[in-house]
C-alpha cells in the first residue's frame, strides 16, 4: 500500500516519527515472516501537494505539537494552517483512507473531512473541538475512532494505537500483533484513565469549586442543585457554563469523574468491585459496571494495567 506522511507545520516530531517508524517496523516484520513488505510510504510537505500528486492508498497526519486553545487558534490563523487544510481536501479521494493524531484531527476537521462524523482527540482539547467544529460528533473518552475513511486519535503517543490500528486494519492482524510485541506496545482501550476532569475545568474558579465539592463527596449522589450551589451559581447557568467550558452535561461531569476514579482504583488494586462502587457513589458493582459500559463501551476489568 502507498502512504503518504503529512509533515505540517507546527509538527510534533515524535507523532512523525512514530509513524514513520512503525510502518518501517511493520514491513521489516513482515520480511521476518517471510512475507513482501506491505507499506511503501514517502513523507511531504503540504505546500508540496497539488493536482499531480499520486492518489495514495492511506495519508496519515501526525500531531501539531500544540497543547493551548491558544496556540491552536493562532496555527489555524496562519496560511500553514490554509495550506494545510487545502491539502487534505485535495488526497480526500475516493478509495483514499486519512488519519489524523492529536490536535492534528483540527485540521481535519477544518478541512470539513469530519462533517456528520464520530472522532476523537486529544481528551483535554476535546472540549474546543466541540464547539469550534459543531457538525463533529466528538467521543472525548476514545483513544481512537474509525468512521468510515477517517480515522481519528487521542493525545501524544495515541499514535502509537493509530498505526497499529492502521498496520492490522490494511496488512492484517497477525502482522500488527506481531508488531505490538516486537516493540512493546499495549493496547490502551481508552483515555478515560489519563483524563483529568480538574484540567477540562481548569481556568474556572466556580466549576473548579463544583469538581472540589464532587470530588470530596464522591460516595453520595450529589444532585444538581448541590453541585449549582457549590459552584455559586444557578442551575441553569452552572450547565450552561459546564458545556461551554468543558463539553458536557452535569450528569456526565458526574460520571466522568466517577468512572476516572473507579478506574484509578480499580488500577491501585487491594478492593473489591463492590468496595469500588460504593466508594464511587454507586449501590453495588452491577451498577458500576452499567455505568461503564455506558460510559466507555467496556467492562472495568479491561483498564487493569
Amino acid at each position: 500500500m502507498d502512504v503518504l506522511l503529512l509533515h505540517p507545520t507546527p509538527c510534533q516530531r515524535s507523532s512523525l516519527a512514530i509513524a514513520e517508524d512503525m510502518l518501517d517496523s511493520a514491513n521489516r516484520v513482515a520480511a521476518l515472516r517471510g512475507e513482501a513488505a506491505p507499506f511503501r510510504w514517502r513523507t511531504l510537505r503540504p505546500e508540496a501537494v497539488g493536482p499531480g500528486t499520486p492518489a495514495p492508498g492511506l495519508v496519515v497526519l501526525p500531531g501539531l505539537g500544540l497543547a493551548s486553545a491558544h496556540d491552536l487558534r493562532a496555527a489555524m490563523d496562519s496560511p500553514a494552517f490554509a495550506t494545510l487544510s487545502a491539502a487534505l481536501r485535495h488526497l480526500a479521494q475516493p478509495g483514499t483512507r486519512i488519519a489524523g493524531a492529536c490536535t492534528g484531527v483540527f485540521a481535519l476537521a477544518a478541512a470539513g473531512l469530519l462533517d456528520g462524523r464520530r472522532a476523537t482527540t486529544t481528551w483535554w482539547l476535546a472540549p474546543l473541538l466541540r464547539a469550534w467544529f459543531p457538525k463533529v460528533r466528538v467521543e472525548m473518552g476514545e483513544v481512537l475512532y474509525s468512521d468510515g475513511a477517517l480515522v481519528t486519535a487521542g493525545a501524544s503517543f495515541a499514535q502509537i494505537d493509530l498505526m497499529l490500528h492502521l498496520i492490522e486494519t490494511q496488512a492484517g492482524y497477525a502482522l500488527a500483533e506481531d508488531c505490538r510485541r516486537f516493540l512493546l506496545a499495549d493496547s490502551r482501550p481508552s483515555q478515560l484513565p489519563y483524563l483529568s476532569v480538574a484540567t477540562l475545568v481548569a481556568g474556572d474558579p466556580a466549576l473548579q469549586r463544583a469538581e472540589l465539592h464532587l470530588r470530596r463527596h464522591i460516595a453520595r449522589q450529589v444532585p444538581l442543585a448541590e453541585l449549582a450551589e457549590a459552584a455559586g451559581l444557578g442551575a441553569r447557568t452552572f450547565a450552561r457554563r459546564l458545556a461551554r467550558v468543558a463539553g458536557m452535561t452535569p450528569g456526565e461531569f458526574a460520571q466522568t469523574l466517577r468512572v476516572t476514579e473507579a478506574i484509578r482504583l480499580y488500577r491501585a488494586g487491594g478492593l473489591s468491585l463492590e468496595q469500588i462502587a460504593h466508594r464511587v457513589g454507586y449501590g453495588d458493582a452491577t451498577a458500576l459496571r452499567r455505568v461503564m459500559t455506558r460510559r466507555t463501551g467496556r467492562r472495568l476489568e479491561s483498564f487493569r494495567t
